[in-house]
């Protein structure tokens, strides 16, 4: 197992060293709908916790961390008992090259010799992207990794603030994804930034941030375009059409002062039901292409972030934008200038850049772009993951799990976005049946495999 720090099941999202702020995306009832075992090990491990309100929790990210790592020492253990050596290697893979013998050989950073192997998963997250040309080393410019990834951030975020005028003490968030709610939220949490901060403003296309308390009426929400949609079949059922009658209902349902937290099960279902009914072409299409409207509408956070959110815009300091980011370049005062499509700019003292991951052809991993350039991989049409097969396989022996699936649609796998844990709970059981298969299909060469 390679891991950029050595971490065995917390990786960036779930790490020892993560902000004790951040929660996990899903409540404890939607991570174990796939029977992981983290409500049994909850049980077990963290008594201090409500037992009763498990299910509706969003618990700190380093809980499903310390899960991870216990279950992965676990695992060890089981292996070694039956003689199978687990390899934790601290370092980050560089490259890897196919072998005369159907193996492979990966350069690691850090260590001499390239491991071989059999078979490899390969499940790096999500891809980071460049940071914008002149700022990467501007102590103002902040990617989701470093506000968000260090225990201490919101120190460095105070001090940073404090340096500079009162009045001068601006934050801007570009993006109001999950990301925009993290660091919004962190910022909010901090007594240190608290004190320095003059204003948070978020600068995104929907200016809105994320739904994540309930609002709407007892009465339970009826998603009418969906479901006239599916049941009148009158013309093609297209991707469009779906999407359409999507937004549909999720407006309707803020007219009628629903959250989307109010109405996602039922307009999920209703939409599930439908996407069903599409032609394999037009499954494809909203894998491609629509599957950004989907999300766009069917944002939410949790209750926490969303109460973070609301305290600080109760405070005076929060200020949502509706403008497309045009570019972020130093300013001569030292602070940074965003500057947004129709010509204005605004200074900050500090940015966080939360506008997504990169596509495969635009990121900076450095074994992704080797894949990619040495033909090993390539990319979907989507361009937000790779092209695999059946037993997702980007090339013999070469698996892939995770991120990196997004833009797949073929037989029953249509993944327009892949960072859901019980997901990857399932899929990742379909490619450990499918090493299994391969590892004892010829039995020359036991304990020699890796």
């Amino acid at each position: 197992m390679v891991d950029r720090m050595g971490e065995t099941g917390g990786g960036d999202a779930f790490g020892t060293g993560i902000a004790q702020t951040l929660l996990l995306n899903d409540s404890v009832a939607t991570i174990d709908a796939t029977g992981i075992g983290f409500t049994a090990w909850l049980h077990e491990h963290r008594t201090d916790l409500d037992l009763g309100r498990f299910g509706h929790l969003f618990l700190p990210r380093r809980v499903f961390g310390d899960f991870m790592r216990d279950r992965f020492a676990r695992t060890a253990r089981r292996l070694a008992a039956c003689g199978v050596v687990v390899h934790v290697v601290k370092g980050e893979a560089r490259s890897v090259l196919p072998t005369a013998g159907h193996g492979f050989r990966v350069a690691v950073s850090g260590i001499a010799e390239p491991l071989t192997a059999d078979l490899i998963v390969l499940a790096p997250g999500c891809l980071d992207t460049a940071a914008p040309p002149g700022v990467a080393a501007h102590p103002g410019y902040y990617t989701h990794g470093r506000a968000c990834g260090l225990p201490d951030s919101d120190v460095d975020m105070a001090r940073l603030l404090a340096g500079r005028p009162v009045g001068c003490r601006r934050v801007v968030v570009l993006g109001s994804a999950a990301a925009a709610s993290e660091v919004i939220a962190v910022v909010a949490a901090s007594p240190a930034v608290a004190q320095v901060l003059d204003e948070v403003m978020v600068v995104s296309t929907t200016g809105r941030l994320p739904d994540g308390q309930p609002t709407g009426p007892d009465a339970p929400f009826t998603c009418r375009s969906l479901v006239r949609l599916r049941r009148d079949g009158a013309g093609e059922l297209t991707s469009a059409r779906l999407v359409g009658a999507l937004r549909a209902d999720v407006e309707r349902s803020r007219t009628q002062e629903y959250a989307i937290v109010d109405v996602e099960r039922a307009v999920a279902a209703e939409f599930t039901a439908s996407f069903r009914l599409l032609t394999p072409a037009q499954k494809r299409r909203f894998v491609d292409v629509d599957y950004a409207d989907y999300q766009r509408l069917m944002r939410h956070t949790s209750p926490p972030y969303a109460s973070a959110a609301a305290r600080l815009a109760a405070s005076g300091r929060l200020r949502l934008v509706r403008a497309r980011v045009a570019g972020i370049d130093p300013a001569p005062s030292g602070e940074l200038a965003v500057r947004l499509s129709d010509g204005a700019r605004l200074t900050a003292a500090a940015v966080f850049d939360c506008r997504g991951f990169a596509d495969v052809g635009q990121t900076i991993n450095p074994l992704v772009r080797d894949m990619v350039a040495g033909g090993l991989a390539r990319p979907n049409r989507s361009g937000r993951g790779l092209v695999v097969d059946e037993h997702l396989q980007a090339a013999p022996g070469l698996f892939v799990m995770g991120p990196l699936l997004a833009g797949t649609s073929q037989g029953d796998d249509h993944i327009w976005s892949l960072k859901n844990v019980a997901r990857i709970h399932v899929l990742a059981a379909r490619v450990a049946a499918r090493l299994s298969d391969l590892l004892t299909r010829d039995t020359v060469g036991i304990g020699e495999r890796r």
